[in-house]
């Protein structure tokens, strides 16, 4: 059985700012929060000729993380990650998908606080 090959896609320190947590004045103040987003999506890289549409777009994963964002407060970063992941992974190029996202102005001793998730695609 052949091995299929895959390639990466990264997403590295996007901040932007969203209604997250439990505490009455996190569902009415927005949060600096900061992702970082690791793909494995099949290769296609040496059988399409320079065709985006065959590829996963980095944009179009940032649009999605502001999709959500914009649906308003969500309670816990592990619910943000995942609705990222599941819109993420409506694009069956992914097969895998590696969220991290940090809460940065938490704790004044800390730099961030956060969690990190990961989800394959349903075969």
């Amino acid at each position: 059985m052949k091995k299929k090959n895959n390639y990466n896609i990264f997403i590295k320190g996007l901040v932007l700012k969203a209604y997250i947590g439990i505490y009455s004045d996190e569902k009415i103040n927005k949060q600096r929060i900061r992702f970082n987003v690791s793909i494995s999506a099949k290769d296609n890289i040496k059988k399409e000729n320079n065709d985006i549409s065959q590829f996963v777009s980095y944009e179009d994963i940032i649009n999605k993380i502001k999709k959500v964002l914009s649906l308003g407060h969500i309670p816990l970063l592990e619910t943000m990650a995942d609705k990222i992941a599941d819109e993420c992974l409506k694009n069956k190029k992914i097969s895998l998908i590696k969220i991290r996202i940090e809460k940065l102005d938490i704790f004044k001793d800390a730099e961030s606080v956060g969690i990190k998730i990961i989800r394959k695609q349903k075969k």
